[in-house]
């Protein structure tokens, strides 16, 4: 087996007055094209959205970055 790629996504959220940053990790076997990087951007923030709105609190969302690790 190949070595990892390792990304960190980085979303960066407000909700009321509230900013946060909520991080996750994503390993892939292979680089990610620029189309991949943005799909798994929209995914990630759709669940977190969809997650935040299940408990009442509307989450939006200000930056969403996500820089190869190694």
């Amino acid at each position: 087996m190949g070595l990892m790629v390792e990304y960190l996504q980085e979303l960066r959220v407000k909700d009321g007055n509230n900013i946060r940053i909520i991080n996750s990790h994503i390993f892939k076997e292979k680089c990610m094209s620029d189309d991949e990087l943005e799909a798994k951007k929209v995914e990630f923030s759709r669940y977190m959205q969809e997650l935040y709105s299940s408990e009442g609190i509307k989450l939006e969302i200000l930056e969403n970055i996500i820089t190869e690790v190694n």
